[in-house]
């Protein structure tokens, strides 16, 4: 056989290969299933200012077949003051159920800060056994509302002075209106301090009134009550400041009851009843407790009588006084 032949024998068979690959259709591609269960957390800012409001939340997404459980966060998350929170309705995707709660933090110190793994346990309706996955770590920084260094950045070298040519007698023309304008200020002050003011709130009556407001909690609803809870605190603590000056809207439990002694007025028994109760209230807010009804009423009670027995003993006789008055 000659060599064209040969070559065209090749090239017919490279061509029969050619035309066998083409009509192979390629395999389709299989996705891999999705876990059962899959979670996530996130920050709204990842750098923030000292003050700021950083909004931390925590995605569950799983089969609805799943049981899963969330563990709670103390009173601080890697150094950030919890001041609210709550969780969103859950929502079906794509045939999974999707759950979120979220986290009010704030930083009063600069410095960086890591939010650890969040971890989620979870395990088939029904079952016994518990399995755990858990989501990544989360870096913020707070930095400083002062510019770097601590000097203004908007401070420039002072001009040097220049001859000014005189004109009309404009300093004694602004004399003049500064003398008129401090005139208007000392009448308007003057007619001020003629009228009524209007007394602020005592400390007291603003507990009482914010207590009230809160009768009408749903025992049934868990974050109803923790939310609760939190607010009693806050309405307690915001007495105690206003009664006697101590920052405790601002302080932890345990920073707060050292100082308890030192409040003028303040007797040991109620020191022990404010003490009892703001550690029922952290149980609660902190450590997962679920208190029962009574629990609940009851923590309420003693936050009303330790405002009403700490109350200025001046103003206690005045309304002790006042119906032996009208009925004179």
């Amino acid at each position: 056989m000659s060599r064209a032949a040969n070559n065209l024998a090749a090239a017919g068979l490279l061509l029969a290969l050619a035309g066998c690959a083409a009509s192979q259709t390629p395999a389709p591609k299989v996705e891999e299933p999705r876990p059962p269960v899959e979670a996530a957390t996130a920050v709204d800012r990842a750098v923030a200012t000292t003050g700021d409001v950083i909004t931390y939340s925590v995605t569950v997404d799983h089969d609805p077949g799943f049981e899963i459980e969330l563990p709670e966060p103390g009173a601080e998350i890697a150094g950030f003051r919890i001041f609210d929170l709550g969780r969103d309705e859950p929502a079906e995707r794509r045939g999974r159920r999707v759950e979120s709660r979220w986290y009010k933090l704030r930083a009063d110190i600069v410095g960086s800060y890591v939010l650890p793994p969040v971890s989620v346990s979870y395990r088939p309706a029904g079952g016994d056994e518990w399995r755990t996955i858990e989501t990544s770590a989360i870096f913020v920084e707070v930095e400083s509302v002062l510019p770097a260094g601590g000097e203004a950045a908007d401070i420039r070298d002072l001009k040097p002075l220049r001859r000014v040519r005189r004109g009309p007698p404009w300093p004694w023309i602004g004399a003049g209106l500064a003398a008129l304008a401090l005139a208007a200020a000392a009448g308007l002050a003057w007619y001020r301090r003629a009228r009524p003011v209007a007394p602020s709130i005592p400390p007291h009556e603003l507990a009482f009134s914010q207590l009230t407001t809160l009768r009408g909690i749903d025992f049934d609803d868990p974050l109803a009550v923790r939310r609760f809870h939190f607010r009693i605190s806050e309405i307690v603590r915001a007495y105690v400041e206003g009664r006697w000056g101590l920052n405790a809207t601002d302080l932890t439990t345990e920073e707060i009851l050292p100082e308890l002694a030192e409040l003028y007025g303040l007797a040991a028994a109620e020191a022990e009843q404010l003490s009892r109760f703001l550690g029922a209230t952290d149980r609660v807010k902190f450590a997962e407790h679920r208190p029962p009804p009574e629990e609940i009423e009851a923590t309420w009670e003693r936050a009303l009588g330790f405002v009403e027995a700490t109350r200025p003993r001046a103003e206690v006789e005045d309304s002790d006084a006042e119906p032996e008055r009208k009925a004179a």
